[in-house]
């Protein structure tokens, strides 16, 4: 899938886990301080890539879709911040297929590369207050 990731209509807006308030912002705090730091086990137990809510790492978000192409707004939630910027640019990616006027639904999953099955899911959720959004999934 090639597509623009320029595109100046949706920009894409970082939540960093070090932002204090932030899902995950005193375990951070913890885990640098080493005070109160949870064992590695349970660290390494630790969910990462869950898209069911937002408990550590970045959150990443769409700002334009739903103005620009009427489609809710895309989100990422627990990115490595070592991933950010691969995380980015996919949110980019998918936005700018939206607004050459592809859809993404409930349950679809796409691939993201010909030569490795690089796919991703797209769940949507509701917002208290708000408009919907829909999650991306990393599946493979």
């Amino acid at each position: 899938m090639t597509t623009r990731i320029d595109d100046p209509r949706v920009q894409v807006a970082v939540e960093p886990p070090n932002v204090p308030g932030a899902p995950g912002h005193e375990e951070l705090q913890a885990i640098g301080s080493g005070e109160g730091r949870p064992p590695m086990a349970e660290l390494a137990a630790t969910q990462w890539l869950t898209q069911l809510e937002h408990v550590r790492g970045c959150r990443l978000s769409t700002v334009g879709l739903r103005v620009y192409a009427a489609h809710p707004e895309l989100e990422i939630l627990n990115l490595p911040t070592m991933f950010l910027e691969p995380g980015i640019r996919l949110i980019k990616e998918l936005a700018g297929y939206v607004l050459a006027g592809g859809t993404l639904e409930e349950g679809d999953v796409m691939q993201m590369r010909d030569s490795l099955p690089c796919l991703v899911g797209f769940h949507e959720v509701p917002v208290a207050g708000g408009d919907p959004v829909m999650r991306v999934a990393m599946l493979a």
